[in-house]
């Protein structure tokens, strides 16, 4: 989420599937501007099949019982943002790159996540999901907002973390951080929009006390310090709201 940007739900047809399928880790970047047809088609699973495989090693967690560290960037079309974008946003599909990494879950379980991110940031948000997972700082799911037919409410409501979504600020015409794909919400639950009494999602109510639970950001800890060294700011340090979840590269 970020400065009170809302989406409303948009029921979307045959995503619900989306949720479960993973891809073959990889840690190649696909090259900037590749065309539509070398895009990732409608299911990002195919993406696998096309990408070459390259394990990424360099990173590794304490625990030798955890996997390493895997990530993949690979292209998207239009097809793959059907409710995140339309003609007018900000970024074109060309421009946007789906991110697909190991993490860990809020049950300790390494899962599969995917995010949709600009291509100049896909590469540091790799890196700094890499820290995370090395710090086994827990990641409740990641899938792109288009599995939650591209609302808001709904992603921050399943603890979804997401990224690219081409949306306005409530209120005003401005697009909001995450149109031009250069904003992440972490956990939303565990981190919510705090606006006086206003708490987004319901169930971050919960979390508004910031006290250390699994996926929870604090000042200073992994989450915070692994955005930081990429040039991203926290909405938790913000002075006339707090929106724990969000970091942004333009810090809006």
């Amino acid at each position: 989420m970020d400065d009170r940007s809302r989406s409303a739900p948009t029921a979307l047809a045959g995503l619900a599937g989306l949720a479960g399928l993973s891809l073959l880790a990889l840690t190649a970047c696909a090259p900037a501007g590749a065309a539509d047809a070398a895009a990732v088609p409608a299911g990002p699973a195919a993406a696998a099949q096309d990408a070459p495989a390259v394990e990424r090693g360099a990173r590794s967690a304490a625990d030798p019982q955890l996997p390493t560290y895997t990530a993949a960037i690979t292209p998207v079309g239009a097809a793959d943002l059907p409710a995140s974008w339309r003609p007018g946003c900000p970024v074109g599909p060309q421009q946007l790159r789906l991110v697909t990494f190991t993490h860990v879950d809020l049950a300790g379980r390494v899962a599969t996540g995917r995010l949709v991110v600009r291509e100049d940031v896909a590469q540091p948000v790799a890196d700094v999901l890499g820290d995370l997972y090395a710090a086994r700082f827990p990641i409740a799911q990641a899938q792109p907002v288009d599995v939650f037919g591209g609302s808001d409410d709904a992603s921050m409501a399943a603890n979804n973390t997401s990224a690219f979504n081409c949306r306005q600020v409530t209120g005003g015409t401005r697009f909001s951080e995450h149109s031009y794909g250069t904003a992440v919400d972490l956990n939303p639950v565990q981190n919510p929009y705090v606006r006086g009494t206003t708490v987004l999602p319901e169930a971050g109510r919960a979390f508004v006390q910031r006290t250390p639970a699994p996926g929870v950001v604090l000042a200073g800890d992994a989450a915070v310090r692994a955005f930081a060294e990429r040039g991203f700011s926290w909405g938790g340090d913000w002075s006339s709201l707090k929106d724990y979840q969000h970091f942004s590269l333009s810090g809006d």
